[in-house]
Protein backbone atom coordinates (compact mmCIF):
# COMPACT_ATOMS: atom_id res chain seq x y z
CA UNK A 1 0.00 0.00 0.00
CA UNK A 2 1.44 3.13 -0.87
CA UNK A 3 1.74 5.84 1.63
CA UNK A 4 -0.37 8.97 0.94
CA UNK A 5 1.61 12.09 0.14
CA UNK A 6 0.57 15.48 2.10
CA UNK A 7 1.83 18.65 3.35
CA UNK A 8 4.27 20.22 1.29
CA UNK A 9 7.62 18.90 -0.38
CA UNK A 10 8.75 21.90 -2.12
CA UNK A 11 12.12 23.83 -1.72
CA UNK A 12 14.41 25.94 -3.94
CA UNK A 13 18.12 25.91 -5.49
CA UNK A 14 20.18 27.54 -7.95
CA UNK A 15 20.53 26.01 -11.40
CA UNK A 16 24.51 25.23 -11.05
CA UNK A 17 25.06 26.28 -14.70
CA UNK A 18 22.70 29.16 -15.56
CA UNK A 19 22.47 30.81 -11.72
CA UNK A 20 18.50 30.77 -12.12
CA UNK A 21 16.94 29.87 -8.99
CA UNK A 22 14.65 26.96 -9.40
CA UNK A 23 11.43 25.75 -7.39
CA UNK A 24 11.14 21.91 -6.52
CA UNK A 25 7.78 21.25 -6.15
CA UNK A 26 8.03 17.60 -5.01
CA UNK A 27 10.34 15.74 -3.34
CA UNK A 28 9.12 12.14 -3.04
CA UNK A 29 12.08 9.16 -2.25
CA UNK A 30 9.39 6.59 -3.41
CA UNK A 31 7.06 8.25 -5.56
CA UNK A 32 7.73 9.52 -9.43
CA UNK A 33 6.01 12.91 -10.24
CA UNK A 34 4.63 13.90 -13.63
CA UNK A 35 2.48 16.26 -15.35
CA UNK A 36 1.02 15.19 -18.04
CA UNK A 37 2.18 16.35 -21.19
CA UNK A 38 3.86 19.86 -22.58
CA UNK A 39 0.45 20.91 -24.44
CA UNK A 40 -1.49 20.18 -21.06
CA UNK A 41 -0.83 22.82 -18.48
CA UNK A 42 -0.95 21.60 -15.27
CA UNK A 43 -2.15 24.48 -13.26
CA UNK A 44 -6.15 25.04 -12.93
CA UNK A 45 -6.74 28.25 -15.12
CA UNK A 46 -9.18 29.57 -11.70
CA UNK A 47 -7.33 29.00 -8.40
CA UNK A 48 -3.78 28.25 -10.10
CA UNK A 49 -3.44 24.98 -8.10
CA UNK A 50 -1.11 22.06 -10.11
CA UNK A 51 -2.73 18.71 -10.67
CA UNK A 52 -0.18 15.92 -11.02
CA UNK A 53 0.48 11.96 -10.58
CA UNK A 54 2.25 10.07 -8.39
CA UNK A 55 3.63 6.19 -9.30
CA UNK A 56 6.07 3.96 -8.17
CA UNK A 57 8.95 3.64 -10.93
CA UNK A 58 7.44 0.86 -13.67
CA UNK A 59 4.10 1.31 -12.16
CA UNK A 60 1.15 1.33 -14.17
CA UNK A 61 -1.25 2.75 -11.77
CA UNK A 62 -0.89 5.52 -8.63
CA UNK A 63 -2.65 8.69 -7.05
CA UNK A 64 -3.99 11.99 -8.34
CA UNK A 65 -2.78 14.67 -6.13
CA UNK A 66 -2.96 18.88 -6.64
CA UNK A 67 -0.85 21.31 -4.68
CA UNK A 68 -1.11 24.89 -4.62
CA UNK A 69 0.76 26.92 -6.61
CA UNK A 70 4.15 26.88 -4.47
CA UNK A 71 4.05 23.01 -4.03
CA UNK A 72 2.02 23.04 0.19
CA UNK A 73 -1.08 21.80 0.64
CA UNK A 74 -0.59 18.51 -1.45
CA UNK A 75 -3.86 16.74 -1.64
CA UNK A 76 -4.81 13.51 -3.01
CA UNK A 77 -8.28 13.24 -4.99
CA UNK A 78 -7.87 9.91 -6.80
CA UNK A 79 -6.47 6.51 -7.74
CA UNK A 80 -5.99 6.05 -11.03
CA UNK A 81 -5.55 1.90 -12.45
CA UNK A 82 -3.82 3.58 -16.09
CA UNK A 83 -0.41 5.37 -15.96
CA UNK A 84 2.09 5.58 -17.69
CA UNK A 85 5.73 6.73 -16.82
CA UNK A 86 6.39 9.58 -19.17
CA UNK A 87 2.27 11.51 -18.77
CA UNK A 88 1.15 9.75 -15.27
CA UNK A 89 -3.09 9.69 -15.88
CA UNK A 90 -2.70 12.69 -17.80
CA UNK A 91 -4.38 14.71 -15.31
CA UNK A 92 -5.96 18.57 -16.42
CA UNK A 93 -8.74 20.85 -15.57
CA UNK A 94 -11.46 21.57 -16.54
CA UNK A 95 -12.12 24.86 -18.35
CA UNK A 96 -13.90 26.36 -15.27
CA UNK A 97 -11.80 25.09 -12.51
CA UNK A 98 -14.08 22.78 -10.68
CA UNK A 99 -13.08 18.87 -11.65
CA UNK A 100 -9.94 17.52 -12.78
CA UNK A 101 -10.21 14.86 -15.18
CA UNK A 102 -7.81 11.89 -15.51
CA UNK A 103 -7.57 8.76 -17.21
CA UNK A 104 -8.37 5.46 -15.54
CA UNK A 105 -9.80 1.53 -16.40
CA UNK A 106 -11.49 -0.99 -14.94
CA UNK A 107 -10.30 -4.72 -16.38
CA UNK A 108 -10.15 -3.96 -20.07
CA UNK A 109 -12.69 -1.11 -19.89
CA UNK A 110 -10.64 2.50 -20.36
CA UNK A 111 -12.72 5.63 -18.30
CA UNK A 112 -12.01 8.90 -18.75
CA UNK A 113 -12.71 9.95 -14.58
CA UNK A 114 -12.84 12.90 -13.07
CA UNK A 115 -13.28 14.58 -9.57
CA UNK A 116 -15.00 17.91 -8.03
CA UNK A 117 -12.10 19.08 -5.99
CA UNK A 118 -14.38 21.61 -4.22
CA UNK A 119 -16.74 18.85 -3.19
CA UNK A 120 -14.80 15.96 -3.85
CA UNK A 121 -17.80 14.26 -5.47
CA UNK A 122 -16.40 11.27 -8.55
CA UNK A 123 -17.13 10.35 -11.55
CA UNK A 124 -16.36 7.96 -14.85
CA UNK A 125 -17.22 8.01 -18.50
CA UNK A 126 -16.25 4.99 -21.01
CA UNK A 127 -13.73 6.52 -22.93
CA UNK A 128 -9.81 7.84 -23.54
CA UNK A 129 -8.92 11.61 -21.76
CA UNK A 130 -6.04 13.20 -24.46
CA UNK A 131 -6.59 17.01 -24.27
CA UNK A 132 -9.77 19.30 -22.79
CA UNK A 133 -10.76 21.93 -24.59
CA UNK A 134 -9.21 25.45 -23.15
CA UNK A 135 -12.56 26.93 -23.40
CA UNK A 136 -15.84 24.23 -23.21
CA UNK A 137 -16.47 21.22 -21.16
CA UNK A 138 -15.25 18.95 -24.14
CA UNK A 139 -12.67 16.22 -24.75
CA UNK A 140 -10.81 15.48 -28.12
CA UNK A 141 -8.79 11.72 -28.77
CA UNK A 142 -8.28 9.50 -30.89
CA UNK A 143 -8.51 5.89 -31.62
CA UNK A 144 -5.49 3.44 -30.20
CA UNK A 145 -4.68 1.57 -33.18
CA UNK A 146 -1.97 -0.50 -30.98
CA UNK A 147 -4.47 -2.08 -28.99
CA UNK A 148 -5.74 -4.56 -31.37
CA UNK A 149 -4.00 -6.76 -34.10
CA UNK A 150 -2.32 -4.77 -37.10
CA UNK A 151 -4.70 -6.33 -39.47
CA UNK A 152 -6.92 -4.39 -37.95
CA UNK A 153 -5.85 -1.09 -38.33
CA UNK A 154 -6.60 -1.21 -42.33
CA UNK A 155 -9.62 -3.19 -41.41
CA UNK A 156 -11.02 -0.64 -39.08
CA UNK A 157 -10.62 3.09 -41.25
CA UNK A 158 -13.94 4.07 -41.33
CA UNK A 159 -14.33 3.64 -37.65
CA UNK A 160 -10.95 5.06 -36.42
CA UNK A 161 -10.38 8.80 -36.03
CA UNK A 162 -11.00 11.68 -34.45
CA UNK A 163 -13.79 11.93 -30.98
CA UNK A 164 -15.19 14.47 -29.08
CA UNK A 165 -16.77 13.98 -25.97
CA UNK A 166 -19.29 16.08 -23.92
CA UNK A 167 -18.20 15.95 -20.48
CA UNK A 168 -21.89 16.80 -19.17
CA UNK A 169 -23.15 13.59 -20.51
CA UNK A 170 -20.32 11.15 -21.72
CA UNK A 171 -21.23 10.74 -24.77
CA UNK A 172 -18.55 10.84 -27.68
CA UNK A 173 -19.23 11.45 -31.29
CA UNK A 174 -16.96 11.21 -34.33
CA UNK A 175 -16.32 14.18 -36.41
CA UNK A 176 -13.23 12.37 -38.50
CA UNK A 177 -12.16 8.96 -39.57
CA UNK A 178 -9.28 7.89 -41.20
CA UNK A 179 -10.59 6.38 -44.39
CA UNK A 180 -11.04 10.36 -45.00
CA UNK A 181 -7.80 11.28 -43.63
CA UNK A 182 -6.24 9.04 -46.37
CA UNK A 183 -8.71 10.18 -49.18
CA UNK A 184 -7.25 13.69 -48.68
CA UNK A 185 -3.46 13.00 -48.84
CA UNK A 186 -1.85 13.01 -52.35
CA UNK A 187 -0.40 10.07 -52.03
CA UNK A 188 -4.16 8.32 -51.58
CA UNK A 189 -3.36 5.54 -54.20
CA UNK A 190 -0.23 4.70 -53.45
CA UNK A 191 -1.08 4.35 -49.29
CA UNK A 192 -4.24 2.44 -49.90
CA UNK A 193 -3.20 -0.71 -48.21
CA UNK A 194 -1.18 0.66 -45.60
CA UNK A 195 -1.28 0.51 -41.65
CA UNK A 196 -2.55 4.37 -41.19
CA UNK A 197 -3.33 6.34 -37.92
CA UNK A 198 -3.98 9.32 -36.22
CA UNK A 199 -2.38 10.75 -33.03
CA UNK A 200 -1.83 13.76 -31.13
CA UNK A 201 -5.46 14.98 -31.03
CA UNK A 202 -5.02 18.93 -30.19
CA UNK A 203 -7.53 21.72 -29.27
CA UNK A 204 -6.83 24.91 -31.29
CA UNK A 205 -6.58 28.09 -28.47
CA UNK A 206 -10.44 29.54 -29.15
CA UNK A 207 -11.44 25.93 -28.90
CA UNK A 208 -13.27 25.79 -32.22
CA UNK A 209 -10.63 23.85 -34.58
CA UNK A 210 -8.52 20.44 -33.77
CA UNK A 211 -5.59 19.36 -35.26
CA UNK A 212 -4.10 15.69 -35.19
CA UNK A 213 -1.72 13.84 -36.76
CA UNK A 214 -1.94 11.22 -39.95
CA UNK A 215 0.29 8.18 -39.92
CA UNK A 216 2.02 5.29 -39.83
CA UNK A 217 5.10 6.58 -38.64
CA UNK A 218 6.71 4.28 -35.70
CA UNK A 219 4.75 1.25 -34.92
CA UNK A 220 4.21 0.24 -38.41
CA UNK A 221 6.47 2.00 -41.15
CA UNK A 222 9.95 -0.04 -41.20
CA UNK A 223 7.76 -3.55 -40.06
CA UNK A 224 5.73 -3.50 -43.37
CA UNK A 225 8.27 -1.55 -45.43
CA UNK A 226 5.82 0.85 -46.20
CA UNK A 227 8.19 3.75 -46.71
CA UNK A 228 8.80 6.66 -47.08
CA UNK A 229 6.55 7.09 -44.20
CA UNK A 230 3.07 8.85 -43.91
CA UNK A 231 3.50 11.81 -40.95
CA UNK A 232 1.25 14.72 -42.52
CA UNK A 233 -0.94 17.38 -39.98
CA UNK A 234 -4.50 17.32 -40.60
CA UNK A 235 -7.18 20.14 -39.37
CA UNK A 236 -10.87 20.07 -38.80
CA UNK A 237 -13.48 22.02 -37.21
CA UNK A 238 -15.29 21.23 -34.29
CA UNK A 239 -18.04 19.89 -35.96
CA UNK A 240 -16.25 17.85 -38.57
CA UNK A 241 -16.53 20.07 -41.61
CA UNK A 242 -13.53 22.05 -43.00
CA UNK A 243 -10.79 18.87 -43.02
CA UNK A 244 -8.08 20.25 -44.50
CA UNK A 245 -4.71 18.55 -45.03
CA UNK A 246 -1.73 20.84 -43.87
CA UNK A 247 1.59 19.19 -45.13
CA UNK A 248 4.46 17.02 -43.77
CA UNK A 249 6.32 17.88 -40.79
CA UNK A 250 9.39 16.33 -38.41
CA UNK A 251 7.74 16.11 -34.85
CA UNK A 252 5.93 17.75 -32.21
CA UNK A 253 3.24 20.40 -33.59
CA UNK A 254 1.35 22.39 -31.17
CA UNK A 255 -0.80 25.55 -31.95
CA UNK A 256 0.77 29.34 -32.02
CA UNK A 257 -1.48 30.96 -29.83
CA UNK A 258 -2.86 32.92 -33.28
CA UNK A 259 -4.61 29.74 -33.89
CA UNK A 260 -3.55 30.27 -37.42
CA UNK A 261 -0.22 28.44 -37.65
CA UNK A 262 1.75 25.10 -36.03
CA UNK A 263 4.89 24.93 -34.61
CA UNK A 264 7.00 21.84 -35.27
CA UNK A 265 10.52 20.45 -35.46
CA UNK A 266 10.86 20.29 -38.96
CA UNK A 267 13.58 20.60 -41.91
CA UNK A 268 13.77 23.83 -43.68
CA UNK A 269 14.80 24.77 -46.77
CA UNK A 270 18.89 24.14 -46.94
CA UNK A 271 19.08 24.86 -42.84
CA UNK A 272 20.56 21.75 -41.77
CA UNK A 273 18.21 19.27 -39.40
CA UNK A 274 14.92 20.36 -38.16
CA UNK A 275 14.45 24.14 -37.29
CA UNK A 276 11.37 25.85 -35.30
CA UNK A 277 9.12 26.11 -38.01
CA UNK A 278 5.59 27.35 -38.12
CA UNK A 279 3.26 25.90 -41.01
CA UNK A 280 0.04 28.35 -41.95
CA UNK A 281 -3.09 26.66 -41.47
CA UNK A 282 -4.95 28.13 -44.86
CA UNK A 283 -2.07 28.88 -47.05
CA UNK A 284 0.73 25.68 -45.69
CA UNK A 285 3.19 28.32 -45.95
CA UNK A 286 6.55 27.48 -43.76
CA UNK A 287 8.66 30.40 -42.15
CA UNK A 288 11.09 29.86 -39.36
CA UNK A 289 10.12 30.87 -35.78
CA UNK A 290 13.56 31.54 -34.98
CA UNK A 291 16.99 31.14 -36.78
CA UNK A 292 19.20 30.89 -33.68
CA UNK A 293 17.97 27.62 -32.47
CA UNK A 294 17.51 24.23 -33.91
CA UNK A 295 13.99 22.35 -33.99
CA UNK A 296 14.65 19.65 -30.52
CA UNK A 297 12.21 18.01 -28.10
CA UNK A 298 8.89 19.37 -27.18
CA UNK A 299 8.79 23.22 -28.37
CA UNK A 300 5.89 25.42 -27.45
CA UNK A 301 4.86 29.12 -27.15
CA UNK A 302 4.25 31.68 -24.39
CA UNK A 303 0.20 32.49 -24.31
CA UNK A 304 1.17 36.06 -25.64
CA UNK A 305 3.31 34.30 -28.39
CA UNK A 306 6.12 36.36 -27.27
CA UNK A 307 8.39 33.38 -26.01
CA UNK A 308 9.11 29.97 -27.16
CA UNK A 309 10.56 27.08 -24.75
CA UNK A 310 12.42 24.35 -26.02
CA UNK A 311 14.04 21.40 -24.38
CA UNK A 312 17.13 19.84 -25.69
CA UNK A 313 18.45 16.39 -24.05
CA UNK A 314 22.13 14.88 -24.79
CA UNK A 315 21.69 11.66 -23.74
CA UNK A 316 25.15 10.74 -24.07
CA UNK A 317 26.35 13.31 -21.60
CA UNK A 318 23.71 12.63 -19.15
CA UNK A 319 22.01 16.04 -19.74
CA UNK A 320 19.30 18.18 -20.82
CA UNK A 321 18.23 21.96 -20.76
CA UNK A 322 15.57 24.37 -21.04
CA UNK A 323 16.12 27.11 -23.84
CA UNK A 324 14.26 30.17 -23.27
CA UNK A 325 13.61 31.61 -27.39
CA UNK A 326 12.76 35.61 -27.53
CA UNK A 327 10.45 36.24 -30.80
CA UNK A 328 10.70 39.48 -31.40
CA UNK A 329 15.28 39.54 -31.60
CA UNK A 330 15.65 35.93 -31.65
CA UNK A 331 17.73 35.28 -28.83
CA UNK A 332 18.04 32.85 -26.48
CA UNK A 333 18.94 32.58 -23.22
CA UNK A 334 19.91 29.36 -21.63
CA UNK A 335 17.18 28.62 -18.21
CA UNK A 336 18.59 25.50 -16.75
CA UNK A 337 20.70 22.75 -17.48
CA UNK A 338 20.38 19.40 -15.26
CA UNK A 339 21.49 15.75 -15.26
CA UNK A 340 19.07 12.90 -17.30
CA UNK A 341 19.17 9.69 -15.60
CA UNK A 342 16.59 7.78 -17.52
CA UNK A 343 15.50 9.76 -21.22
CA UNK A 344 13.36 6.95 -22.24
CA UNK A 345 9.53 5.72 -22.58
CA UNK A 346 9.29 4.78 -19.37
CA UNK A 347 11.49 6.80 -18.02
CA UNK A 348 11.22 11.07 -17.25
CA UNK A 349 10.90 13.30 -20.71
CA UNK A 350 11.36 16.77 -19.42
CA UNK A 351 7.98 18.30 -21.16
CA UNK A 352 8.19 21.90 -20.33
CA UNK A 353 4.93 23.31 -20.10
CA UNK A 354 3.47 27.03 -19.87
CA UNK A 355 1.17 28.52 -17.02
CA UNK A 356 -1.79 30.19 -18.69
CA UNK A 357 -0.62 33.68 -17.36
CA UNK A 358 2.94 32.84 -19.18
CA UNK A 359 5.00 33.56 -16.00
CA UNK A 360 6.21 30.21 -15.28
CA UNK A 361 7.34 26.98 -16.51
CA UNK A 362 6.95 23.23 -15.35
CA UNK A 363 9.27 20.59 -16.09
CA UNK A 364 10.26 17.29 -14.85
CA UNK A 365 13.47 16.07 -13.87
CA UNK A 366 15.11 13.05 -12.83
CA UNK A 367 18.23 14.69 -11.41
CA UNK A 368 17.62 13.15 -7.77
CA UNK A 369 17.20 9.57 -9.15
CA UNK A 370 13.20 9.62 -9.66
CA UNK A 371 10.90 11.73 -11.53
CA UNK A 372 9.90 15.46 -9.46
CA UNK A 373 8.13 18.52 -10.96
CA UNK A 374 10.57 21.55 -10.83
CA UNK A 375 9.28 25.31 -12.04
CA UNK A 376 11.41 28.30 -13.36
CA UNK A 377 9.88 31.90 -13.47
CA UNK A 378 10.00 34.10 -17.06
CA UNK A 379 9.33 37.49 -16.99
CA UNK A 380 9.05 40.26 -14.52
Amino acid sequence: MTTKRSGKEAFTFVDRVTGRQVLQLTNSASQRSVHGYYDLPPWSPTSGRIAFSSLAPRAAEGDVYVMDRDGGNITCLAHSRSMSSNDGAMAQWSADGRRVYFRDREGDQFLIAWVDVETGEKGAYPGDLRMLSPVANLNVYHSHSESYPDHRVIQRREEDGVFIQDLATGVSRRIVTVEQGRLINPRRDEIADWHLYIKHTKWSPDGGRIMFVFTNEIRYAQKYIELPHVKDIYVVNMDGTGLKRVGEFGNHPLWHPNGREILTNSPFEVRPGNGLVLIDVETGKRRLASRRIGGWGHPSFSPDGKYIVVDHVLEREGYGSLNLVDVATDTVEHLVQVPVIDHSYVGTHLHPAWSQDGKQILYDSDASGLSQLCVIGVGS
